[in-house]
């Protein structure tokens, strides 16, 4: 389930130790539906055979909805975290095709440019120490006319994103779902140029 918390341990966005245990276990058991609409979400969106990355994956819930509703997808999952990555991979254990699972901060992302169709981030952009340099990043790695989506609170830092050179067609709205009467939350939307 989301959360609010900008600083964990060490002083950065990173779920680590007992923290991650505590956040698997609430995304596997009471967040399905919520990723479960993200998930049906991403996968209108996303084009046959694309690559997409999951900036923030956590425990991986919604790689694994996304691989089973979209097993065309080429997935990539990274999260600051390792402890994330390593419940992530056994959240995903399982599928046909696993994805690619990485430790890796949004604000270097170890891609080539150009590399993914879709980048998404799920509650994960409140966390992001410089979000300038993250949404730098995540249009390095776009490729032209790629999609980018976030969901996060209102609060989230939408506007270093919004005002990143290389993204067109910016659109936010609210997002709806069976948790909206607990939590506001917002889709924001881009395409690279």
């Amino acid at each position: 389930m989301p959360h609010r918390s900008h600083q964990h341990q060490h002083g950065s966005g990173a779920i680590e130790g007992r923290h991650s245990d505590h956040y698997d276990t609430i995304a596997r058991l009471f967040a399905r539906p919520f990723y479960r609409r993200m998930a049906r979400d991403i996968a209108a969106l996303a084009p046959r055979d694309a690559a997409v990355l999951d900036v923030g994956t956590g425990p991986g819930i919604l790689l694994r909805m996304l691989g089973q509703a979209r097993p065309d997808l080429r997935l990539t999952g990274i999260d600051i975290a390792a402890d994330m990555i390593e419940h992530a991979k056994h959240n995903l254990a399982g599928l046909s095709t696993p994805p690619d699972l990485l430790a890796a901060d949004v604000a270097a992302l170890p891609f080539e440019d150009g590399r993914f169709d879709l980048v998404v981030a799920t509650f994960s952009s409140h966390h992001w120490e410089d979000p300038d340099a993250g949404a730098a990043e995540i249009v390095r790695v776009l490729r032209s006319g790629g999609r980018l989506r976030i969901y996060d609170f209102r609060d989230a830092p939408f506007d270093a994103v919004a005002g990143r050179p290389g993204l067109t067609n910016l659109q936010r709205a609210p997002f709806r779902s069976v948790w909206t009467m607990f939590m506001k939350a917002t889709r924001f939307d881009a395409t690279a140029t």
